[in-house]
């Protein structure tokens, strides 16, 4: 029991001289040897900024108002629209046969829509069908 409060009392000790608190004649018992350690430097990272670019503009392409911001184009018109049933004739698309029978464009719109928007009335893909038959209406 002894060994161990002396053991503790050393180091305490120890402890307080390392953080620099003086302690009372500094002495050191016989036989022990302190040992003094450094933390590593702190090493400097010098990072270099990154090479300077040369951005072009380049004009954007031109846009055009989708389909879906059209006065035809809006479901509670469309969906106002009495249904027309389509019977194109032989080697006729569904576009021909609507032009051909006198429809506007506005209202082969919403017969494209409500047969769901087939992907082949659209020669172009852009969201605007019978562009073949009636022109670009946008």
């Amino acid at each position: 029991m002894r060994l161990f409060r002396a053991t503790a009392a050393l180091s305490a000790v120890l402890a307080l001289a390392a953080c620099g608190v003086p302690v009372a004649g500094n002495a050191v018992p016989a036989g022990i040897q302190t040992v003094v350690t450094t933390a590593p430097s702190t090493p400097t990272v010098t990072v270099s900024p990154p090479p300077t670019q040369t951005v072009t503009a380049v004009a954007p392409p031109k846009s055009y108002v989708p389909a879906g911001s059209q006065w035809y184009a809006q479901s509670s018109w469309i969906y106002a629209q009495p249904w027309i049933t389509i019977t194109p004739g032989v080697n006729q698309t569904p576009c021909q046969w609507l032009r051909a029978t006198g429809y506007t464009y506005p209202q082969a719109f919403a017969a494209w829509a409500q047969n769901g928007y087939p992907a082949s009335w659209s020669a172009t893909g852009d969201g605007y069908p019978c562009q073949k038959s009636y022109g670009m209406q946008h």
